[in-house]
């Protein structure tokens, strides 16, 4: 009551100082109830994705609409696992929020540094629509039945591919009379390097497959896409370390035959810019990608191959069934920082992921996490790659990567192996026994 009286006086005092000035109108004041934010300050550390910048533009409209005045940190992968873990664990809060990859999950839930969304998920359940939500995505950000961070952006893992050479009726009528059957996309393996021998042609600086190759995260990512692909995994239905299997080892050769014989010179030193730009400039007729960078290959201004371009499910070993990889970015929020910036934060993330927002994401280079964005009418007419992304997400596996606690420890483990591999530093069968004695120290 008395809180009212107060506000009451201040009303008419306001109103009757602007009569007195001579105003022919009360002066009233502004409402400031839509904003319920003003004030606060937030930083959002982000990975250095196609979408990055786009998000300053999301975090000056929820300024608009609430208030909040939102910093984005735009930093590269590696340095922003580095940044946002030792903010996290030293207590520092020079980030409020953070993207958050799908294979730190494990790690960030065990370690506390990120608020657990699982409540307020379901407290907000009907505003969010989760039904809309494609529901592989939740793996993005969730361990151990906690959800510490929300799904913002996913990637399928696909076979990208030059269809104008595919289609092309000289190279269809040159292939079968080398190999004995159609040139057509490939579903197989077995297709994919034929395909790929087929059209490395390094007099025409062309070369039939490129893959990440430098040591770290981006060649242990690579490689364990093939990996899946050959029906091999880390470990087996009992969790035991299985990185030494016949597939495993099948897997690992045609990785390092990709380097010997149908990459590009000087990809042993890829990482995941060098292999899109190779492809983007023509140089390679095929890779293994994620969708994120699809809609680059349509943009003139970064791309030769504008219109030329296919988009499938990575081809699999004949004998085994494999899984579609699903990956991406769910953004969290620090655990650290103080309640009115914990409700501003996660107000942020359900207005940027929001079915209403989900649309201009997409156009400015977004990635999807709902089933009304890849059914969008005018996002399909734009976008016609989009359905080969559903079906990936659909039918795909959040887990065929390692998301556990060890995670990061395994990624660069592998980083270290496989790159040994490729550069002849050891033979397959002595990078994986050395691999597969790595893991089991690791998982001790």
């Amino acid at each position: 009551m008395k809180r009212f009286a107060c506000v009451l006086f201040l009303l008419l005092s306001v109103t009757f100082l602007g009569f007195s000035n001579g105003t022919k109108e009360p002066v009233t004041p502004k409402d400031n109830s839509s904003l319920p934010y003003k004030g606060v300050d937030l930083t959002v550390a982000v990975c250095a994705e196609q979408y990055a910048d786009y998000l300053n533009q999301l975090a000056k409209s929820f300024n608009e609409k609430t208030g909040a005045n939102v910093k984005v940190d735009v930093i590269g992968y590696v340095e922003l696992y580095q940044k946002i873990t030792q903010d996290y664990a030293s207590g520092t809060k020079l980030y409020d929020l953070a993207t958050v990859d799908i294979m730190w999950s494990g790690e960030f839930a065990q370690k506390g540094y990120t608020m657990d969304l699982t409540d307020l998920i379901a407290k907000d359940k009907t505003e969010i629509n989760t039904d809309d939500i494609i529901p592989v995505m939740w793996k993005i950000g969730s361990w151990d039945g906690k959800q510490i961070a929300y799904p913002m952006a996913g990637y399928a893992n696909s076979l990208i591919y030059r269809k104008d050479l595919i289609e092309d009726p000289t190279e269809q009528k040159n292939f079968k009379a080398k190999y004995g059957y159609d040139l057509t996309v490939p579903t197989t393996l077995t297709q994919l390097k034929d395909i790929a021998q087929f059209f490395t042609r390094p007099d025409q600086n062309l070369y039939g497959l490129v893959a990440n190759g430098a040591r770290g995260s981006a060649v242990a990512q690579d490689w364990m896409e093939y990996m899946r692909a050959f029906g091999g995994s880390l470990f087996d239905k009992d969790g035991k370390v299985s990185i030494n299997s016949k597939e495993a080892k099948a897997s690992l050769e045609f990785f390092v035959s990709i380097f010997d014989k149908y990459a590009p010179p000087g990809a042993i030193g890829y990482w995941w810019d060098d292999r899109e730009t190779s492809y983007r400039i023509g140089q390679s007729a095929m890779e293994s990608s994620w969708s994120i960078a699809r809609a680059g290959y349509e943009d003139p201004e970064i791309s030769k191959v504008v219109g030329k371009t296919g988009m499938t499910a990575l081809p699999k070993i004949e004998t085994k069934d494999s899984l579609y990889g699903v990956g991406g970015w769910g953004i969290g929020i620090n655990n650290d920082i103080d309640a009115q910036k914990k409700d501003a934060s996660w107000a942020f993330i359900k207005y940027i992921t929001s079915q209403a927002e989900q649309k201009e994401w997409m156009m400015h280079d977004g990635a999807p996490i709902r089933y009304s964005t890849l059914n969008d009418p005018e996002l399909l007419k734009a976008k016609p790659w989009l359905p080969e992304m559903l079906n990936v997400f659909v039918n795909g596996d959040g887990d065929y990567r390692p998301r556990g606690p060890q995670a990061t420890e395994i990624q660069n483990m592998l980083g270290l192996r496989v790159n040994q591999a490729i550069t002849h530093e050891l033979t397959v069968d002595e990078a994986l026994k050395a691999a597969e004695k790595d893991l089991i120290a690791i998982m001790q």
